[in-house]
């Protein structure tokens, strides 16, 4: 629904759908909008190219990048067959229903290691009625399977 009209009980439209979350749809009132829609421009618009299979860093990086961009099942696919022993898509997905975005802040190698990706990356979650930003860092180890790294142990702190 994201980008699809939000109307009325008469039909009329009175904003633009732009995120659903725990079951309600967050919009941009109609009158903003049209007030908005003059600064709207594609010049600066950047694809983000990420690429799990070059490196630890890079498929953490990815993993957040699909969380932010909610491509669920994208990052899900990022987990190794190991994490998937204690997880499943539905179980998984329902600990980011209150998120309302992420940021990669940085991610780099962790030292020497072959394996191991530091990250820190904030998420803004909607909690009790209201946007709050919470800031994240730490490691996660990956495990190289089918050519491509993936998420196998993270030890993250606030």
């Amino acid at each position: 629904m994201s980008g699809g009209p939000l109307t009325d009980q008469c039909g009329s439209v009175v904003g633009i759908n732009t995120l659903p979350l725990a079951g309600l749809s967050l919009f941009i009132a109609a009158d903003q909008a049209k007030f908005m829609i003059s600064s709207f421009t594609d010049q600066e618009i950047k694809k983000i190219n990420v690429d799990p299979s070059i490196s630890p860093e890079e498929a953490v990086k990815a993993f957040y990048t699909y969380l932010k961009a909610r491509r669920m099942e994208d990052g899900f696919k990022l987990l190794s067959q190991e994490y998937l022993k204690k997880t499943n898509f539905e179980e998984w997905t329902n600990r980011f229903t209150d998120i309302l975005d992420v940021e990669v802040i940085l991610t780099k190698r962790n030292g020497d290691t072959k394996d191991m990706a530091f990250v820190k990356f904030s998420t803004k979650n909607w909690v009790d009625g209201e946007a709050k930003i919470h800031y994240y860092e730490g490691t996660w180890q990956t495990i190289s399977e089918d050519g491509v790294y993936k998420m196998l142990k993270a030890i993250l702190k606030k």
